[in-house]
């Protein structure tokens, strides 16, 4: 496959996916739109470019689910951002997507100077590898994100490294975030996390409701924080250096109820980004 050109299956030749997975359909059809809008938060045509292949671009139309398209868009547009500032700070940083999904942020970003290793679920990362043109600095690997191998190999590259965690940890287990996070935390000092996350979820878990629009997706909220110290307090490397709310941004992309509801902390709580830097180890110490 060339650089200039990508393989595009036809419509309806996707593979079946299932639960989480069919997540990042929403994701992706909600860049679509938000970036396809008067005013947009964010220019993302390569989202557009997928839905196509995927054989999905006729249901861009009949969404207007305005929470979920602001909240993408906003959430792009602060990643992208702090990904980019990263990057042009950092000497040739390794850029490390875990739960990639459909994400295009290599895409958009592709001026940067940076390797990239996208991580999904061996179904998603075939299929993103398909629909994706490859790139001498960008590798995708079959993983989940709970796998062992994957971060054998993230530990070995020398140099700056970034782990973007985005669209992921609402759909795990505490114990299954807590063990991902100390595990970067322990094998990876000097690196830098961003991390999206919910607030806590309601009980019974939350379902992202749109998700049934697409594909009949029956995935839960399972974790989320009021406060991301919390993510902080589990290891003593990790530092959190800044938050970001998404409702404190581009308030004219969010519905009228949540405009005028955005100020209330619980709201303002349930959308949110940190950026953690994982401290380097002490000389001849062992990791914890």
């Amino acid at each position: 496959m060339s650089q200039g050109h990508q393989h595009v299956p036809a419509p309806g030749t996707a593979p079946a996916l299932h639960g989480v997975p069919q997540t990042f359909v929403v994701s992706l059809l909600a860049r679509h739109l938000a970036s396809s809008g008067p005013d947009p938060v964010i220019s993302d045509p390569a989202a557009s470019v997928l839905l196509g292949g995927l054989g999905l671009s006729r249901l861009g139309g009949d969404w207007s689910f305005g929470a979920v398209v602001a909240a993408a868009a906003v959430r792009t547009a602060i990643l992208d951002a702090a990904v980019r500032s990263f990057a042009e700070a950092s000497r040739h940083p390794t850029l490390v997507t875990i739960g990639a999904g459909l994400c295009t942020r290599c895409v958009r970003l592709r001026d940067l100077d940076a390797d990239w290793i996208d991580i999904d679920l061996p179904g998603v990362a075939a299929l993103r590898s398909a629909l994706l043109p490859p790139a001498p600095n960008r590798i995708v690997l079959g993983e989940s994100a709970l796998d062992s191998g994957w971060r054998d190999q993230v530990a070995a590259i020398d140099g700056p490294r970034l782990f973007v965690l985005e669209g992921l940890t609402m759909y795990l287990e505490e114990d299954a975030v807590r063990d991902l996070v100390t595990g970067l935390a322990d094998r990876c000092p000097g690196s830098h996390l961003l991390v999206d996350t919910t607030g806590p979820p309601h009980r019974p878990p939350g379902r992202y409701r749109q998700l049934s629009h697409v594909c009949g997706a029956e995935s839960q909220f399972r974790w989320g924080v009021r406060d991301l110290s919390e993510l902080a307090a589990w290891h003593h490397r990790l530092h959190l250096v800044e938050t970001w709310h998404l409702m404190d941004y581009h308030p004219a992309a969010w519905p009228l109820p949540l405009r005028a509801l955005r100020r209330i902390p619980s709201v303002r709580a349930q959308a949110k980004i940190g950026h953690f830097h994982v401290t380097a180890a002490a000389p001849g110490s062992q990791p914890s």
